[in-house]
């Protein structure tokens, strides 16, 4: 009779045991797969305008990036000595003033568009600059819904900040230029680029 008791009570702990172990897996599980919105690229914490340096670089002329070899602007693109333009500020379309330049990027003729190569250039570019990159990913149809009538420019040259697309957005802070924001998508037949120069963004 003592030993039936005392299997059953081991039996029992076993059992407890392994429980515990699978829910504490479970949660390591679910820990793993949380995934960290992009903001600051580089420390994941919120977007702060202030904590980016000021870029050293000679930034040249507005709109500051000349299309690499083998791209060219699709149309003519949309310039607006001072307009608005919406970027991803944590995932929210955030509007921003100042000169704007929206383009449809395409490939040269008889070349076929390759959205690694713009994507991978337009990357090196920035960073060789001192950009920084702010947003990294889609925005929500929610979201989408609560700023698109707000765009003066939806559905011009260039357009962008649809649900399902990948938007990349950086941003340059220099003393002498200004804040400047760039944000570009591409898929496997196109790109698009954004590019706006705050001059009087908190400088």
């Amino acid at each position: 009779m003592k030993r039936t008791i005392v299997l059953l009570i081991t039996s029992v702990s076993i059992l407890a045991c392994n429980k515990t172990q699978k829910e504490n897996q479970g949660n390591e599980i679910s820990k793993t797969q949380t995934v960290q919105p992009v903001n600051d690229a580089e420390s994941g914490n919120k977007f702060d305008i202030e904590q980016i340096p000021y870029s050293t670089a000679d930034l040249g002329n507005f709109p500051f990036l000349t299309l690499p070899k083998g791209l060219k602007e699709m149309n003519k693109p949309l310039k607006k000595s001072f307009d608005v333009c919406f970027f991803p500020v944590n995932g929210k379309m955030t509007a921003f003033e100042g000169q704007l330049y929206k383009a449809n990027i395409s490939a040269d003729q008889g070349q076929e568009f390759s959205q690694h190569y713009f994507e991978k250039s337009m990357e090196d570019h920035l960073k060789s600059v001192g950009a920084v990159k702010a947003f990294d990913g889609e925005i929500t149809q929610t979201e989408y819904d609560s700023y698109n009538k707000q765009d003066p420019n939806k559905g011009e040259e260039g357009d962008m900040g649809y649900p399902g697309e990948t938007i990349k957005f950086y941003v340059i802070r220099s003393k002498e230029m200004g804040n400047i924001y760039v944000q570009y998508t591409a898929n496997n037949a196109a790109g698009k680029l954004n590019i706006l120069q705050s001059k009087n963004a908190g400088n």
